[in-house]
């Protein structure tokens, strides 16, 4: 599908891809007073990942001559429906989780910022390959990446071994700026099984009532989620 099209044109008043009014859009015309940062994003991790750099859950120190520097082949993003992630069971087997958009949406990594925890959970809402060049490159490499809606971890909840309770997690609320963001499939370790929160009840709107087509129905939007380790 074509990159710009399909992010300032049929998606251009989701709120899945929308930014604060104080981020630049980096390419040829500034589309509306209200610009996305969707694309931005998606330079900022592709160019992380080409330089070698480790994640940082902090804001990207790139500037917009450095995004600028990262051309995606085509304009394209090409998508992926389906991903199987391989890992070691628990008894020093090889166990597989197949992931989709919809059956099995959860995915887990390594976290690098929160000393609480050592995971990150995140929904999947995208798989796509791109061909990418840039100025240390050779060629134009495709790389894959998934477009995910993150979770954060209750800290009002007392959890852990201790306390003999599983952990808690909830949506990372969409007005932030970290709420979405990319991950690289080799970060991820497993799928995660999150399990509804039935007694704490739904959130009435994520993105739903804002009229995002990557949210879930407000009848699947649970306030809270329980990690089953």
């Amino acid at each position: 599908m074509k990159l710009y099209e399909w992010a300032l044109g049929e998606n251009s008043n989701d709120p899945a891809l929308k930014a604060c009014v104080s981020h630049i859009f980096l390419h040829d015309a500034l589309y509306s007073p209200i610009h996305q940062d969707f694309i931005p994003k998606l330079k900022d991790h592709l160019l992380t990942r080409i330089l070698g750099r480790q994640y940082d859950p902090e804001p990207s120190a790139f500037t917009d001559d450095d995004l600028n520097k990262v051309h995606i082949a085509g304009k394209r993003l090409e998508r992926r429906y389906t991903m199987t992630v391989y890992h070691t069971t628990y008894d020093l087997r090889r166990g597989s989780d197949k992931i989709n958009l919809k059956g099995r949406p959860y995915v887990m990594a390594l976290s690098h910022g929160d000393p609480s925890h050592p995971y990150v959970y995140a929904r999947v809402l995208g798989m796509y390959r791109v061909k990418v060049l840039h100025p240390t490159m050779d060629a134009p490499t495709s790389m894959d990446l998934l477009w995910v809606r993150w979770f954060e971890i209750d800290q009002t909840h007392r959890a852990g071994w201790k306390a003999k309770r599983l952990y808690r997690v909830q949506f990372v609320p969409s007005h932030e700026d970290g709420a979405f963001g990319f991950l690289d499939p080799d970060d991820v370790i497993r799928g995660a099984h999150l399990i509804p929160c039935f007694d704490k009840g739904l959130v009435v709107a994520l993105l739903a009532a804002l009229g995002s087509k990557w949210d879930y129905t407000p009848s699947a939007n649970w306030k809270y989620y329980y990690v089953n380790q």
